[in-house]
């Protein structure tokens, strides 16, 4: 099904490292387009993220890496060398999409300029990721995602309620901000193709920014209140009862968004309808009553057949799974959805088109593993490649 993914015939240029650009890479890889991973001679700094590795610890792919880097092939250049600055625009010109997440005053250096990259490449889409928005002194600030929830105020909404400020347990903005950015990617590439042929977009999405406004209702409440909110621990400020109970023998959420929803849920619990829960603002007002009333009921069934009961009465609820639980369920739909290649075990990709699976085409790659064939279909010759060695350019 290659040659009919929605972005096959699209060439990418992903300058980019770590988690949040190499996101948005992988989805558009994943899609269908050619992804040319350029790296430095050190290679993306989360090969060395282990253990555990997959395969010879030497050969820098980290259970890290390779869970955002399918679908590339990998090529190092050296961007401090005037040579390897001269073979980017070589490459660029080339490509459709042009993806870093550098710093402002280092992607200057490195040759990724907003406006030599306009003037020299106005075909080119271009997305850069930073940590901080804005320009000058602030966008110079590196981040990782601890920083971007710490300052966008999640972690002060996330735990629980007596504890400390908490993360969530993955790195959720750069997730976001990966997201954002592919969204960036496919508008470039649709308005270069639609209304400015003539010159590309410039895009740019930074961790911080992404995740203020991922807060989303949260900040929404903050805007319209000018009350600080706080945490919940695993319930909702908004809906009740909206989080996780304890069964017999485990976890599970419940997720009510209704009334009709509730009435089903008492009915499951055998509990009698009662006018203080009636409505969702009923049930806010009361949750300190509520929520012991259905902890007790929930906390003398199992955990599955509560869930099964659930299920079948219409109301949203689930286990709280372990990883390996997750994974089983995934896999109960679909027996085939982890693939293997080359050694390197790969979740499929989230996205169906007509109702196909996105292929894992190509596995996450060694660092340099295809420099000299990319350089080769970009058409360098032979003899410009060993140039461009001994110069320093290419790792």
């Amino acid at each position: 099904m290659t040659q009919h993914l929605p972005l096959a015939g699209i060439r990418v240029l992903d300058c980019s490292r770590v988690y949040a650009g190499p996101i948005a890479s992988m989805l558009l890889g994943d899609m269908g387009a050619e992804i040319w991973k350029v790296e430095p001679p050190a290679g993306d700094e989360t090969r060395g993220w282990g253990p555990p590795y997959w395969g010879d610890p030497d050969e820098g792919r980290s259970a890290y890496f390779a869970s955002v880097n399918r679908n590339k092939r990998s090529m190092v250049i050296n961007l401090k060398t005037d040579a390897g600055r001269a073979l980017l625009d070589r490459l660029a010109a080339q490509c459709d999409l042009l993806l870093h997440n550098y710093q402002p005053s280092v992607a200057r250096r490195l040759g990724f300029d907003p406006d030599r990259l306009r003037t020299a490449h106005p075909h080119l889409v271009v997305v850069g990721i930073g940590g901080f928005p804005g320009s000058g002194e602030a966008a110079e600030r590196p981040a990782y995602d601890l920083v971007a929830q710490a300052l966008s105020g999640l972690m002060a909404v996330t735990g629980d309620p007596a504890g400390d400020p908490m993360k969530v347990g993955v790195a959720l903005l750069d997730l976001t901000t990966g997201l954002q950015a592919a969204i960036a990617a496919l508008a470039g590439l649709l308005a270069r193709e639609r209304t400015r042929p003539e010159q590309a977009l410039h895009a740019s999405v930074s961790l911080i920014e992404s995740g203020v406004t991922s807060l989303t209702n949260v900040l929404g409440y903050y805007l319209a209140t000018g009350e600080e909110p706080r945490r919940w621990g695993n319930g909702h400020p908004d809906i009740v009862p909206y989080q996780v109970f304890a069964a017999l023998d485990g976890h599970l959420v419940i997720a009510v968004g209704n009334d009709a929803q509730f009435e089903r849920l008492i009915g499951v619990l055998g509990l009698p309808a009662d006018p203080r829960f009636a409505t969702n603002g009923d049930r806010l007002d009361h949750r300190d009553e509520l929520v012991p009333l259905l902890s007790m009921r929930i906390a003398a069934r199992a955990r599955d057949e509560l869930v099964e009961a659930l299920t079948a009465a219409d109301v949203p609820g689930g286990p709280v799974n372990s990883v390996g639980e997750a994974l089983a369920f995934m896999q109960a739909g679909d027996p085939e959805w982890v693939t293997e290649l080359d050694g390197i075990r790969l979740p499929a990709a989230s996205i169906m088109v007509d109702g196909a699976r996105l292929p894992a085409r190509l596995p996450p790659p060694r660092l340099g593993e295809h420099t000299d064939q990319i350089l080769l279909e970009a058409g360098l010759q032979a003899e410009e490649i060993e140039a461009f060695r001994e110069a320093g350019a290419l790792g």
